[in-house]
């Protein structure tokens, strides 16, 4: 299998993943916003939390799902990196899109339907620029936290439960620090600052999931 045959085959297939889990996002967000003009409950903070979990969860599947299965397929461990890095930037980029998108859709159509948007900072109403850097920040938040799934279950694969809850414990001053970064990207005269910071971290994680995988032991 071509190393762009494996990146599309691992594309396709989460993004079916994506497609379910948007529509459970849909139909909980409908249930809120009337549970919520029926005041049962309070404004929502929309933020990507819900989705970063989604993305983590992918991330661990990495090498719990797909290592193992496509390397008795003949695929290497560089070629399978490769292919999955790129699978995890685009479906970042399309899910990053697709988040946006729907949040926007929403703030138009829900208050033509006489319901009030369950939140309060409304994206439609933040002028183009603001549009353009919710999308990269979803992007650079949902790649971020595939790469921490991807990281942490490459070292439960590798060594074992063991060793392995120290890559939870590893991933924790990230995980800190991109929490910190997601609260102040919006302050304008940092931002340059936030975005390189997160950029460091990513890298320091391709890095070290490269090396992993490289050196990790299939089971047969």
């Amino acid at each position: 299998m071509k190393q762009s045959q494996l990146g599309r085959a691992l594309f396709a297939e989460q993004m079916k993943w994506a497609a379910w889990f948007y529509g459970i996002m849909i139909i909980l967000t409908l249930g809120i916003t009337i549970a919520n003009h029926w005041g049962i409950l309070g404004n929502l903070d929309i933020n990507s939390t819900t989705s970063n979990v989604f993305m983590l969860i992918i991330g661990l599947l990495y090498s719990y799902g797909f290592l193992d299965y496509y390397f008795k397929l003949g695929v290497s461990r560089k070629k399978f990196f490769k292919a999955s890095l790129f699978a995890s930037v685009l479906l970042s980029v399309i899910l990053a899109f697709a988040m946006v998108i729907m949040i926007s859709l929403f703030e138009i159509l829900v208050p033509a339907l006489g319901f009030a948007v369950p939140w309060t900072d409304l994206l439609i109403s933040s002028g183009i620029l603001s549009f353009i850097q919710s999308i990269g920040d979803y992007f650079i938040s949902h790649f971020f936290y595939l790469l921490i799934g991807w990281f942490i279950g490459i070292g439960f694969y590798r060594f074992r439960w063991k060793i392995g809850l120290l890559f939870i414990l590893i991933s924790s001053p990230f995980t800190g620090m991109a929490g910190f970064l997601q609260e102040q990207i919006w302050i304008e005269s940092t931002i340059i600052i936030f975005y390189a910071i997160f950029l460091i971290m990513i890298v320091i994680l391709i890095g070290f999931i490269y090396r992993l995988t490289k050196n990790t032991a299939i089971r047969l």
